[in-house]
C-alpha cells in the first residue's frame, strides 16, 4: 500500500509490502564452498536450516559451522526462528540479514526521474518523482539530485544504503561501468559521477542504461527465463534484452539504442545530428513537435487527448507506433523473444500497443512470432527499481566480494 505526500520537490511516496513470497528452493551444489558461495545459496530463500545446508552443500558439520560462524559474525546471516517442529529440538531457521539494509535507486529519463530507497528485494520503500532535464550540467544537476535522495535516507536514519543503483538515457560501458559518449547527455561523459556520490554515501555505484534496467526489472518479475525484449518508449525511445536473467549490454554498451536506427534517408533530423532515426521520427519528443499546434505541451497531454481519442493525436501515435513496430519487428525475427514488454508512458498506451504488435506480427516471419507476446509493462517505473537494485545486490553480495571483506 503507499501513501503519497506531495511537496514543492515533487511527488513522494512510502509504500509498505507483505513479507516477500517464498522463493523456490535453488538447486543443489556439491563440493566445498567460500563463505561467499554459501551467503549466496542462503539468499536464495527465506529460510534454511543447517541440516538442509549441509545436504544442499555437501560440507562437512565442521566446515559448514565454520562458515556460518564467519557470516554470523559478520552480520550476514540470522536465525529468524524456529521450524516449529513438534519432534525434539525445533531447528532453527537462517536467513539472509537484510534487515535495514537498503539500496538507492536514481532512475533518470531525460525529463523524469524517480528517485527510490528500496529493500533488496527490489521493492520501494519510499520514492520521490520529478521533472528534470537530463541535458543539464551534471555539476548543476547531480548535487540537487543527490540531496532529495538524502533527504528520502534521513526518514529512517537506521537504513544502511549498501549500494547505488543508477539508470540514465545513454550508453553505459559493460566493461568499465561508466558513461559513454551521448547526445542525450551532454558534459556527463567523464564527469566525476562516482566521486560525487561516493563523498556522500560509502557504497559502490552502479550505472545501468535505464531501458536495460527496465528490462531485467521485467524479467525478473515475470519469473520467465528465456529471451525477453523490453521497451520504453517515452520522452525517448530505447529497448534492454535479457536472456536467462542476464542483460545484454553489448560490446560497447549500445545493445538496445534503438532510437537511433535510421528509417529514412532523410526525415527530421535527430539530437544525434543525423536524419531519419526512428527517435527522429517517433519518441515522445518528436510526437510532441508534431502536435504542437493541437494545444498538446507534454507527454501527460498525449496521453489525455489519447484517451479522449483526440483524431490528431491518435493519428500521430498510430504512425508513430508502425514505425517502431518495423524496427521491432526486425529484432523479433533476430532475437525470438518470447515477450516483448512496452513499457514508458507511451508504450503502455493500449492504442499503441496494439499497433506495435500488429506491425511486428505482420513484417517479422512467421515463425519467429508464433509464440511472441507483446504485453504492457507489469510494474511500469517499479521495473528499473527493480532491475536495479538486483543489479547492486548482486555485485555488493557477490561470493568474491564477501570472501573478500571476510579475508578469504
Amino acid at each position: 500500500m503507499a501513501a503519497p505526500h506531495e511537496g514543492e520537490c515533487g511527488s513522494v511516496t512510502v509504500f509498505r509490502h507483505p513479507d516477500p513470497p517464498a522463493a523456490p528452493p535453488a538447486p543443489a551444489t556439491s563440493g566445498p564452498a567460500s563463505p561467499g558461495h554459501l551467503l549466496e545459496l542462503i539468499r536464495t530463500r527465506p529460510g534454511w536450516t543447517r541440516q538442509q545446508l549441509l545436504s544442499a552443500t555437501g560440507m562437512s558439520r565442521t566446515t559448514l559451522f565454520e562458515r556460518l560462524d564467519q557470516l554470523f559474525r559478520a552480520g550476514l546471516v540470522y536465525e529468524s526462528g524456529s521450524t516449529g517442529s513438534s519432534v525434539g529440538r525445533p531447528a532453527q531457521r537462517l536467513r539472509f540479514d537484510d534487515r535495514n539494509r537498503v539500496a538507492l535507486i536514481l532512475d533518470l529519463g531525460q525529463a523524469h526521474g524517480r528517485i527510490a530507497i528500496a529493500d533488496l528485494f527490489g521493492r520501494t520503500l519510499r520514492m520521490e518523482t520529478l521533472r528534470l532535464d537530463i541535458s543539464r550540467p551534471p555539476g548543476e544537476l547531480l548535487p540537487k539530485l543527490l540531496d532529495r535522495a538524502d533527504k528520502l535516507l534521513r526518514v529512517d536514519e537506521e537504513a544502511q544504503v549498501v549500494g547505488i543503483g543508477m539508470g540514465i538515457p545513454g550508453p553505459v560501458d559493460v566493461t568499465t561501468g561508466r558513461l559513454g559518449a551521448s547526445t542525450t547527455m551532454p558534459g556527463w561523459e567523464g564527469y566525476a559521477i562516482e566521486e560525487t556520490v561516493r563523498a556522500r554515501w560509502d557504497a559502490p555505484l552502479l550505472i545501468e542504461n535505464d531501458a536495460r534496467a527496465f528490462a531485467l526489472g521485467e524479467a525478473s518479475a515475470s519469473g520467465e527465463r528465456g529471451v525477453l525484449l523490453a521497451v520504453k518508449y517515452a520522452t525517448g525511445i530505447g529497448a534492454g534484452i535479457v536472456v536467462d536473467d542476464r542483460v545484454i549490454g553489448g560490446a560497447d554498451g549500445a545493445a538496445g539504442d534503438i532510437g537511433h536506427i535510421r528509417v529514412t534517408d532523410d526525415g527530421p533530423r535527430c539530437r544525434c545530428g543525423r536524419r531519419g532515426c526512428l527517435a527522429a521520427w517517433a519518441s515522445g519528443r518528436a510526437l510532441l513537435d508534431q502536435l504542437a499546434g493541437h494545444g498538446v505541451h507534454t507527454l501527460e497531454d498525449i496521453v489525455l487527448s489519447a484517451n479522449a481519442q483526440h483524431p490528431d493525436v491518435i493519428a500521430a501515435l498510430k504512425e508513430g507506433a508502425r514505425r517502431l513496430g518495423r524496427v521491432l519487428a526486425t529484432l523479433a525475427a533476430t532475437l525470438n523473444p518470447s515477450t516483448l514488454v512496452l513499457g514508458g508512458i507511451i508504450g503502455q498506451l493500449p492504442i499503441v500497443a496494439d499497433e506495435v504488435g500488429r506491425r511486428v506480427r505482420a513484417d517479422a516471419v512467421e515463425r519467429a512470432t508464433r509464440r511472441l507476446r507483446v504485453v504492457p509493462a507489469r510494474n511500469g517505473d517499479e521495473s528499473a527499481t527493480l532491475g536495479l537494485t538486483l543489479m547492486v545486490a548482486k555485485h555488493v553480495f557477490s561470493p568474491a566480494a564477501i570472501d573478500t571483506m571476510l579475508g578469504v
